[in-house]
């Protein structure tokens, strides 16, 4: 039997650099561990809208772990040099920790641990702030050691404890809960520049049509390449921007030159309106799915 067809309507992919937060610095690490300081945020956003980032999410990686909410007043001063997008995650327990986020500037909120808990939280975001606000924030850990083949579950508390929780399984949970975006990270490539885990993007994007941002593992365009073709609407890199390998502009110059669309810088989309791409999409299994020339 032919299988059924989905027409996912799909924008020309966002490139997102990540700040991950700790003590109201930027730090990067490998797999979660080893953090080491790389700069100011506030200043770090700026520098890379000015390259053309179409968004940027900061994550307080030590909020859950040490009880707290994300600092606010991190947020603000980011918000307060940054015109695009910025996603925040990082102890959001409730809804009132969500609100303080967004008043102090973000435009969507990423919750991981407290949603894996409390699933019903996502549902209360969603009828609060609206889908597009919440984003579920999933880590997740290879469980057989092997890529091909391989099964994921989630890690929670900035990756100090696994749950026996099938990843994709969570990931579709969440979005019949209210979530409008994933934001899926490999804990095994985390840090580790060796590419996205891209078997875990094509297993997520088989069983849900909301836009799903990857994250782990990025080292070049062709790395962000492969993950766009995997399913991804937008790659998220940390290491190569912070550490100067690339610029955003440079990354887009290059996938550009791949075959993927890319967007114009933020601030000239309203004159120039992003090309939306109609791809055909089969509901099932992750395996059947067409990986179509170019881009998503």
């Amino acid at each position: 039997m032919a299988a059924h067809l989905e027409i996912r309507i799909v924008l020309p992919v966002r490139i997102v650099p990540c700040l991950d937060v700790r003590d109201g610095r930027v730090v990067k690490g490998v797999r979660f561990r080893g953090l080491a300081d790389q700069g100011d945020p506030a200043e770090l956003a700026r520098a890379y809208e000015e390259q053309g980032a179409d968004e940027v999410v900061l994550l307080d990686v030590t909020a859950t772990p040490e009880g707290r909410g994300t600092r606010r007043d991190t947020v603000a001063a980011v918000r307060a040099r940054l015109s695009v997008p910025l996603t925040v995650g990082g102890g959001i327990g409730g809804v009132a920790d969500a609100a303080a986020l967004l008043e102090a500037g973000a435009d969507k909120v990423a919750v991981n641990t407290a949603a894996l808990q409390r699933p019903a939280l996502l549902t209360e975001l969603a009828e609060r702030f609206g889908s597009q606000c919440v984003v579920v924030s999933i880590d997740a850990l290879r469980t057989n050691g092997r890529a091909e083949g391989a099964a994921y579950q989630v890690v929670v508390r900035s990756g100090t404890e696994r749950l026996a929780r099938d990843a994709v399984a969570w990931t579709r949970e969440a979005v019949d809960r209210g979530a409008g975006e994933i934001l899926l990270t490999s804990v095994d490539r985390d840090g580790t520049r060796s590419g996205y885990e891209l078997p875990l993007l094509h297993a997520v994007r088989g069983a849900v049509r909301v836009p799903i941002v990857a994250s782990g593992g990025a080292d070049s365009p062709r790395h962000m390449a492969e993950a766009v073709r995997a399913g991804a609407d937008a790659v998220l890199a940390a290491s190569i921007f912070h550490q100067g390998n690339w610029t955003v502009g440079a990354v887009k110059d290059a996938l550009a030159a791949l075959g993927v669309a890319v967007r114009s810088n933020y601030q000239d989309e309203d004159a120039c309106p992003p090309a939306r791409l109609a791809i055909a999409s089969p509901v099932g299994s992750p395996a059947d799915m067409p990986q179509p020339e170019g881009t998503r």
